[in-house]
């Protein structure tokens, strides 16, 4: 079994416009179809002890394969339906399955039938609001298009983008966006969310000093590929992920579970 880290971030919220108050977020992301029993276990003993309000899952919880089978990311999501109350957006495995039924054939459709079975909340482009501890959240699942998943560059995107895809940010309430490729950081940023949660990256190949050294995507030092990124009062997460594929490596760099406390107050 390889080794999964607890990562806990704790941000303090400073706004008269919203209760005080803490919430307790658990983020999940990159699980790849993990077949490694004792890390799954180990991951539902550390929520249970930690107790979120809210599971929020970044996507790529399987891997896009014809033919695959997704028994294992389906098994842990009954597990986390049947205890929490779990938004889940896709990531770019999931959404390659819905774009390409023509490889893919009805997988992508029935992956996605059985989630909403389970009673989980699907974030297609999609914002749900909803009260925490009478705290105001909107959460916000993000699909980029699947030309912004190149390895090699950068393919352009902006908040005109984003707005376009799911609306204006909600200033009203604490927003949280789940956006799975953090590369396009600058341009959440950009569209005022309060809290980015984001993956793919799976913390780098190799991590050393708390830094990727080469990224999934094969580049050195990915800019946003691990950790805490912070820009005025906004905080951008970028999870290492519980699973790996094509890549099976992980070199200081353990499967992580993102738990978040968050603390509202005036000051």
């Amino acid at each position: 079994m390889k080794k999964l880290s607890v990562k806990t971030y704790e941000i303090h919220v400073s706004r008269p416009d919203l209760p005080f108050g803490n919430i307790k977020l658990a983020f999940l992301t990159d699980y790849h179809n993990l077949k490694d029993v004792d890390c799954r276990e180990k991951l539902l003993a550390s929520l249970e002890q930690y107790a979120p309000d809210l599971v929020l899952v970044g996507g790529d919880m399987l891997v896009a394969k014809r033919g695959h089978s997704h028994a294992p990311a389906l098994l842990l999501m009954r597990r986390l339906a049947a205890y929490y109350s779990v938004y889940y957006a896709f990531g770019n495995h999931e959404y390659r399955m819905s774009l390409r039924p023509e490889n893919y054939g009805e997988a992508g459709l029935r992956y996605e039938e059985k989630l909403r079975e389970l009673g989980i909340r699907l974030l297609r482009n999609e914002t749900e609001h909803l009260k925490v501890r009478d705290i105001p959240l909107a959460v916000t699942g993000l699909e980029i298009p699947f030309r912004n998943y190149q390895k090699w560059r950068k393919t352009a995107y902006s908040p005109e983008h984003i707005e376009a895809a799911v609306g204006k940010s909600d200033r009203q309430s604490y927003q949280i966006l789940l956006a799975h490729n953090p590369v396009y950081a600058d341009e959440y940023f950009a569209w005022k969310p309060d809290l980015v949660l984001s993956g793919h990256m799976h913390g780098g190949v190799v991590r050393l000093f708390g830094r990727p050294v080469i990224g999934t995507d094969g580049k050195f030092f990915p800019k946003y590929g691990y950790g805490r990124i912070d820009q005025g009062d906004r905080t951008m997460l970028v999870g290492a992920g519980l699973g790996e594929h094509t890549i099976p490596i992980r070199l200081f760099n353990p499967r992580e579970l993102v738990c978040v406390n968050i603390r509202f107050s005036v000051k």
